[in-house]
């Protein structure tokens, strides 16, 4: 049933989880990102919105830098803590699930073992957009599994990939 509102229409978009690193001056943070996309092939390039209140603003604006960690459909933990808690209260996110780290080939930032897709970015751009900055990452290296399946939010809860529908003509 089609239903009008704005507020109702806000849950009702779908994306892949990821959790976002970065690293400035000592101090490391992972955050949920379900803001994050594709923007450009060539060359490769990825946005992700922060809030500005958020610690990650500051160690991605201070560093230039992130990683982009797309969740698979086993790291709802994961996703939740880095999501639920901040570093700007004084939480360490690291200690409080079992983050497996593993170090890119030419970021600072941790990047999260397990996950679908790693990316390693170097900041081109920064945008204000509404209440979130907008990074835009170049990928300088990147990671992948082709054996796990993603992490997908919607509605303000976790699902994995349901069946394959096949595309018409196939």
């Amino acid at each position: 049933m089609r239903k009008n509102g704005l507020d109702g229409s806000r849950r009702r978009f779908t994306s892949t989880v990821a959790l976002v690193t970065s690293s400035y001056a000592g101090t490391s943070n992972v955050m949920s990102a379900e803001w994050s996309l594709r923007v450009s092939l060539d060359p490769y390039l990825v946005a992700v919105f922060v809030g500005y209140e958020r610690g990650s603003y500051g160690l991605i604006s201070s560093s230039g830098e992130f990683g982009l960690n797309y969740c698979s459909d086993d790291q709802v933990q994961l996703s939740h803590i880095a999501g639920r808690h901040s570093i700007s209260n004084g939480e360490d996110k690291w200690k409080m699930a079992d983050f497996i780290t593993f170090s890119g080939t030419v970021i600072g930032a941790p990047l999260i073992d397990g996950c679908i897709m790693n990316l390693e970015c170097r900041v081109i751009d920064e945008f204000t957009t509404g209440d979130h900055a907008e990074f835009v990452g170049e990928v300088v290296n990147a990671y992948y599994d082709e054996e796990k399946k993603p992490l997908v939010y919607h509605g303000g809860e976790y699902f994995g990939l349901g069946e394959h529908l096949r595309k018409p003509g196939r």
